[in-house]
Formats: C-alpha cells, sequence, structure tokens
C-alpha cells in the first residue's frame, strides 16, 4: 500500500509540474520564458505607458490650441476678405511683436469688449507710440476724408462726424483713404449691371411672385459670402412668406447651380443642384453677382486658388501672367517664353480651361454679362463696402423683395462674411471693417507682377467690363 500511496503521489507530483509548465509562455518581445501571470503584468504595463503617453499628447494639444486662438484673435486683420480668410499675422500688429503671455496680458487688461490702443501702447512700451491728433490734425483729416467719414457715420451709427474722433484710433484714422483716393479707384456711386434692361421687370412678372428667391453668384474669392449676408440680414421676400409662412423668407446663400459655376451651359445651369437646393426651380431665382477689381482679385486668388490649377510659386512670381526666367526654368514642360500662363478650374462635373488668370476673369462674367437666359445684376465686391445699404437695397427691390428695417437700422457686417456673425459687434470688428476701407480704398500695388505681366493685363482684360465697374490699371491711378 506504501508502495501504491508512494506511486500515486508521484503521479500526483508529476501533473502538478506539466501543469506549471503548460502555463509557462514566451514572451514574444523578449523570447523569454516567463509564467502567464508575468505576461498579462508586462502587457498592463504597456496599456499603462501608453495611457500615460495620450495624456501627455493631449496636454501638449491643448496648449497649442490655447496657443493658437491667441495668435489669429489679434485684430481680426481677415476682415472683409470677401472669399478670402487669410490667418492674421501675429507679429504684424501694428508692428508690435509680443510674446503669448503678453498677448494674454493685454487682452485681460483691455476686456474683450474692445482694445484700447492708447493703453496697449503705454502698457507693452512695444507697440510703436500712437500720437495722439492735434485739433489741427483732425480738421485736415476731415477737410480731405469728409465723404468716408460721413460714410462710417452710417455704418457706425453716430450723429456727428467730431464723434469719430474719439471711437477710431488716430492712426486708423490718418491711414483711412482721402475721398480723392476713394472716388478715383471706384467713383462715388455703386456700379450695377442689370438695372438698365429690364431685368427687373422681367423677373418679377415671369412667373409666380411668391415662388421666387433672390440670391448670389460670383467666381472664387469675389465676395459672394459679403453680399449674402446682407441680403440674409436686411431682405425678405413678402410674397412668399405670406404663401408660405414668415419662415420662407426667399434669401437663399447661392443659387441652385452653384454660386461659383459659370452660368454658361443652359442644361447644367437648369438641372444642376446644390444639397440643399433640389426644389429650387432655376429660373425662379435673381442672383446677384459679385464682382471685384481684377488686380485686387487676382492677388487673392494667388492666396487661396480654390478649384484653379497653374504653374506659379507663391513666394516668388504671383499673379503671373506672362513668366519669367524663374518661371520657365521651374516649368520648363509646361510654359512657353512670353506666352501667357494657362488655368485650369475644376467645377463639379467639368472642367474649363483659361488663357491665363485675366482671361479667367474675362470668361467667367462674360457668360452672365452675354447671358440673356439668365436674369442677373452684376454688382461690385467694393460697393458692399462702401455702399453697403444703397446696394443691397437695389438688389433686394429689383427681385421683388422689401427691406427688413428703415434707414436707420440698416444691418451692416462689419466682421468676416465667412463667419456669419452679427455685425454691430466690438470695437475690434470696426477695426477689422476701418482696415478694409483702407486696403480697398487705395490702389494695392504687387511688386509680383512685372512689366510683361502688366502689359499683357492691360491689353487682355476685358475693356467694356473694366469701363463700366470703373476699374484701372495700376498706372491710370499712379499716374
Amino acid at each position: 500500500m506504501a508502495d501504491v500511496a508512494t506511486s500515486s503521489g508521484n503521479s500526483i507530483s508529476r501533473r502538478r509540474r506539466r501543469r506549471r509548465r503548460r502555463r509557462k509562455i514566451i514572451d514574444p518581445a523578449s523570447g523569454l520564458i516567463g509564467n502567464k501571470n508575468d505576461g498579462i503584468s508586462i502587457l498592463w504595463a504597456l496599456l499603462l505607458l501608453g495611457l500615460v503617453f495620450c495624456l501627455a499628447d493631449v496636454a501638449y494639444i491643448l496648449r497649442y490650441v490655447d496657443t493658437s486662438a491667441a495668435l489669429v484673435k489679434n485684430d481680426a486683420s481677415f476682415i472683409h476678405e470677401g472669399e478670402d480668410a487669410p490667418i492674421a499675422n501675429f507679429e504684424n500688429f501694428y508692428g508690435a511683436n509680443w510674446t503669448v503671455q503678453e498677448y494674454r496680458e493685454i487682452r485681460r487688461a483691455t476686456n474683450i469688449h474692445g482694445w484700447d490702443y492708447n493703453k496697449l501702447t503705454s502698457d507693452t512700451g512695444k507697440k510703436k507710440e500712437i500720437v495722439a491728433l492735434t485739433d489741427e490734425e483732425w480738421l485736415h483729416i476731415v477737410d480731405i476724408k469728409r465723404s468716408v467719414l460721413e460714410m462710417l457715420l452710417r455704418v457706425f451709427k453716430l450723429k456727428e462726424v467730431t464723434e469719430l474722433r474719439h471711437e477710431i484710433d488716430a492712426e486708423i484714422l490718418r491711414d483711412l483713404p482721402t475721398s480723392k483716393e476713394f472716388f478715383t479707384l471706384y467713383g462715388d456711386k455703386p456700379r450695377i449691371l442689370g438695372l438698365t434692361d429690364q431685368t427687373c421687370e422681367r423677373f418679377q412678372q415671369h412667373s409666380d411672385r411668391a415662388e421666387h428667391y433672390v440670391s448670389t453668384a460670383g467666381t472664387f474669392n469675389s465676395g459672394t459670402n459679403l453680399m449674402a449676408e446682407l441680403l440674409i440680414h436686411n431682405c425678405v421676400m413678402k410674397d412668399r412668406m405670406a404663401k408660405y409662412g414668415n419662415d420662407q423668407k426667399g434669401v437663399r446663400w447661392q443659387v441652385p447651380w452653384g454660386k461659383h459655376h459659370p452660368p454658361g451651359n443652359e442644361e447644367f445651369r437648369m438641372n444642376h443642384k446644390t444639397s440643399k437646393d433640389a426644389d429650387v426651380d432655376a429660373s425662379n431665382i435673381l442672383p446677384a453677382v459679385t464682382i471685384r477689381d481684377p488686380y485686387v482679385w487676382m492677388n487673392s486668388m494667388c492666396r487661396i486658388e480654390y478649384g484653379a490649377f497653374w504653374h506659379h510659386d507663391h513666394d516668388h512670381h504671383c499673379p503671373n501672367l506672362i513668366p519669367d526666367e524663374q518661371d520657365l526654368k521651374r516649368h520648363s514642360k509646361y510654359l512657353q517664353k512670353s506666352q501667357p500662363i494657362p488655368v485650369h478650374v475644376r467645377y463639379e462635373g467639368f472642367f474649363k480651361h483659361h488663357e491665363s488668370l485675366v482671361g479667367f476673369w474675362n470668361d467667367w462674367y462674360r457668360e452672365y454679362w452675354d447671358s440673356t437666359s439668365v436674369p442677373r445684376l452684376i454688382v461690385r465686391y467694393e460697393d458692399l463696402l462702401f455702399h453697403a445699404q444703397e446696394v443691397t437695397e437695389i438688389v433686394c427691390q429689383c427681385a421683388g423683395g422689401s427691406m427688413i428695417f428703415d434707414d436707420n437700422d440698416f444691418h451692416f457686417i462689419l466682421n468676416s462674411a465667412k463667419k456669419g456673425n452679427d455685425a454691430h459687434g466690438p470695437k475690434e470688428l470696426r477695426t477689422g471693417y476701418l482696415k478694409a476701407l483702407i486696403k480697398y480704398g487705395k490702389r494695392q500695388t504687387n511688386p509680383q507682377l512685372t512689366e510683361d505681366d502688366l502689359q499683357y493685363a492691360k491689353e487682355t482684360l476685358d475693356k467694356e467690363m473694366m469701363d463700366f465697374f470703373h476699374y484701372k490699371h495700376p498706372h491710370e491711378v499712379d499716374g
């Protein structure tokens, strides 16, 4: 019996050893042998280590986002770029070069609702000193910039020109265009195509007015969003509201065939629908087509090309209409000496090919200019800045609509139209609007345009459209 017991005990011991051996595993990472529990422990250690790294990444990202948010909230310098919204340059805010920490302190010191520029100067010591206007200088500004100041009274809803002296920073007042600069570029009145060819009458009478809409169209970077915002905030189609309810105001963000699409293909225009416009009849919508000074527009296309493609170098030569030596060297397979640089544009379902950027501008607007089947008004983007109320009212009434407010309550869009926010915002929004006036109220020069480019543009830009919209070539302004 003892032998049986011993044999049985040995058998049990051997089975236990086999079970322990089976629990041994080979670590795939190290090749070492260990227990199963050891493998689980290693796995948990790796998971915990990964979690630590993830938390570290989240902390870094949050810090980066916080810093980035501070950088882009500097002075709303991208205001009224139309389709453009270039990132604000933190180091270019009146020559300042603040650290993020200094920027945060400045924001706390000046309150989130507005900037006190003189306080910024004294607090930081880095921003160039802004000298207050003397009485003599103020009177001189009023004398040479009166038309611009009177326009700002309407925009900012002030009564007396003298109030602007306290509402607007002295440096900005100095930089505003003079009345002569302002009118030399674009004239003293809005320029709208379509008011003398019975466009408005034909549109209002061609079908049931309750089915009509007013909307916007325009090529890339032409200010379509600003036009849409002005209409949305100030215009309603009362016949449509009476039939379908007060929420059916009859103002659409874009035409159903797509605001950036040219209208020349009649089948495409009538049948193509954007996702939100499936039930809209293309013949029942009046587009306000925005157009922009071609020299300014070409600069914007160099910043954001959208669906356009051409061989160019942002930092070296853009806009580039005729290739220079470096263009030829970099793109030798595609460009020819003294020949225009072609532009190709991708739309939804088709391409368009143009001789150059100038050709793109000419061709796109010619399709609306010459169209007999598309009821349209063509309005200048610049007039949406300088004559926003008058232009909005003309477009609204042409479509058969009515203005929501009287003259004193017109809703101006002071901030970036891309954001779609309220117009009557804090002082920094006013500053952005004023900077837009400075930018577009004076001729912009682009040193990257060569003599060949300028000569080609002068010879090629559509003269009829240039004359009608009072757009000028650089030499006509500078001379």
